[in-house]
């Protein structure tokens, strides 16, 4: 099985809504679905200089249709997004969506099949839609969210109220870490609050993310003087698998995405700095996720050898990264496993600030899952959408002070999808 792509690919236009609820959240409120996503895909197609009618083929995600009611996503979306009569396919790989889908736009580039294609995702964790109306919404309870995701696990080892992911995304793995590297549970309480800190902070300069507002500012609002006695508090922020508290936890959202892919030496005329799509390692696991260390994972130590591999780069070379952080403790253990951080020092780099924009460091500039939200099968888009944005110079009051040649995006799409995305400057 060869390990490189044949031919160069460009990511040449990326597109994200404002992530947050549409019912509520100003930007978004009162939009459809449909609408939602035809703003990403104009914002992504626009970046590029293209239309509808240039793209040669459509990968469109999406996770939870229970809550879209938009199953055929390509079809139903074709007259909003330009595209009709183009190849079209929906998929999903959970979490990992979008970046999914762009390994297989990616995969049908180098091959020679098509020449540029469109890449979408979409999801709806904070709303969903009401009777049956593609109008209308209501709010979706956590309760149901999750019951509704948990069906990705595999129901075998299920229970009726679903799989307990954040005993096992959580609890567990914070346990291990703190076991196997010798840290105490108020050393780790107080890295976690650091990073929530720092995710907090990158929200706060992100427009497009679901919490723009700084844990302090929140701290104060709620009659705290001191932050990390609001973090401490059991009424603002419990225990939700101790040792990890409730905003080390990912915020849901309702988000759109979109990025377009070409051949590299098209891309050379296109109307954006184009980045080039490198490489991308996939690799998928049933349950258990992990053995008898819960910090290691093998489908993701796979994936990144994979993507790494393909993409010719070595964790030296990486400027910037993202790891998928629904969990903040397990986004830790995956950037020591990419070896962007030293083993057992991730926790220490979260309480120096070498993970914020401006650290040595930086990491998830958007927000990450907790601050800029988590809308399923749109996230890793958005991810991506950050990583070009950093890579072009573009990423306003929160641009890393030397813009990044080589990014990294990793991904869990539950339960469970590794996905790693490599990309570089052209």
């Amino acid at each position: 099985m060869s390990t490189k792509l044949e031919k160069r690919v460009a990511i040449t236009g990326v597109g994200c809504s404002r992530f947050g609820d549409l019912l509520n959240t100003p930007e978004i409120k009162g939009l459809s679905v449909q609408e939602l996503t035809a703003s990403a895909v104009k914002e992504a197609l626009d970046d590029a200089g293209v239309t509808g009618l240039d793209i040669d083929a459509v990968f469109a995600g999406n996770a939870m249709v229970h809550s879209s009611q938009l199953p055929g996503t390509y079809s139903q979306l074709s007259k909003w997004t330009g595209t009709q009569f183009r190849a079209g396919v929906h998929f999903e790989g959970q979490c990992s969506s979008t970046n999914l889908g762009a390994s297989l736009a990616a995969m049908s580039i180098a091959a020679g099949a098509y020449d540029t294609a469109l890449v979408y995702g979409l999801e709806t964790t904070r709303t969903r839609v009401k009777g049956f109306s593609p109008y209308e919404r209501e709010p979706l309870s956590n309760q149901d969210t999750w019951l509704w995701t948990d069906m990705a696990v595999n129901q075998a080892y299920g229970v009726p109220q679903g799989y307990d992911i954040f005993s096992t995304y959580n609890g567990i793995v914070a346990l291990g870490y703190c076991r196997k590297y010798g840290i105490s549970i108020e050393d780790y309480d107080r890295s976690m609050f650091e990073l929530c800190r720092t995710r907090r902070l990158h929200g706060s300069l992100n427009p497009k993310a679901n919490i723009q507002e700084t844990l302090e500012a929140r701290a104060a609002r709620e009659g705290y003087a001191d932050a990390f006695e609001y973090w401490q508090s059991d009424k603002h922020n419990p225990f939700v698998a101790w040792p990890s508290r409730l905003l080390s936890l990912v915020t849901t959202a309702d988000g759109a995405s979109a990025m377009v892919l070409t051949r590299a030496d098209l891309a050379r005329k296109g109307h954006s700095q184009p980045v080039e799509f490198k490489g991308f390692g996939v690799s998928y696991s049933d349950l258990p996720w992990y053995g008898e260390d819960p910090t290691y994972w093998e489908f993701d130590r796979r994936a990144i050898d994979a993507a790494f591999g393909m993409s010719g780069i070595g964790p030296g070379d990486i400027d910037y990264l993202h790891t998928h952080d629904c969990s903040h403790i397990c986004g830790i253990c995956t950037a020591e496993t990419v070896g962007y951080l030293e083993h057992g020092q991730g926790l220490a780099a979260a309480r120096e600030g070498r993970l914020r924009f401006d650290g040595d460091r930086p990491m998830s500039t958007h927000g990450g899952r907790h601050a800029f939200g988590h809308a399923w099968a749109a996230s890793a888009g958005s991810d991506t959408y950050e990583a070009v944005l950093q890579m072009r110079g573009h990423a306003g009051a929160r641009q890393i002070p030397k813009a990044p040649e080589i990014s990294v995006i990793h991904t869990h799409g539950y339960a469970m999808i590794g996905t790693v995305v490599v990309l570089g400057g052209m």
